[in-house]
């Protein structure tokens, strides 16, 4: 496993929700724990699973900051 940040590890180790269809590499080489899927990466790219593309159903962009439960399109995973 790769050394994250201290603020990327606390977000993956907190209760913060996620969005089953946000998606990044990083959730495919180290899993459904990566601090990835919580806080943007630099080093990531991430897309939407509804779409296939970088902006969700709403045409918002997908990060891990705006894929939250304010969004219509949200699920939680």
């Amino acid at each position: 496993m790769p050394n994250f940040d201290d603020l990327s590890r606390q977000m993956a180790e907190s209760d913060a929700p996620v969005c089953r269809h946000l998606r990044t590499k990083a959730l495919h080489v180290y899993g459904q724990d990566t601090p990835d899927a919580y806080l943007t990466s630099h080093s990531s790219s991430y897309h939407c699973l509804r779409t296939q593309f970088i902006t969700g159903p709403d045409q918002a962009p997908c990060l891990p900051e705006s894929c939250q439960s304010a969004r219509v399109c949200f699920e939680q995973r």
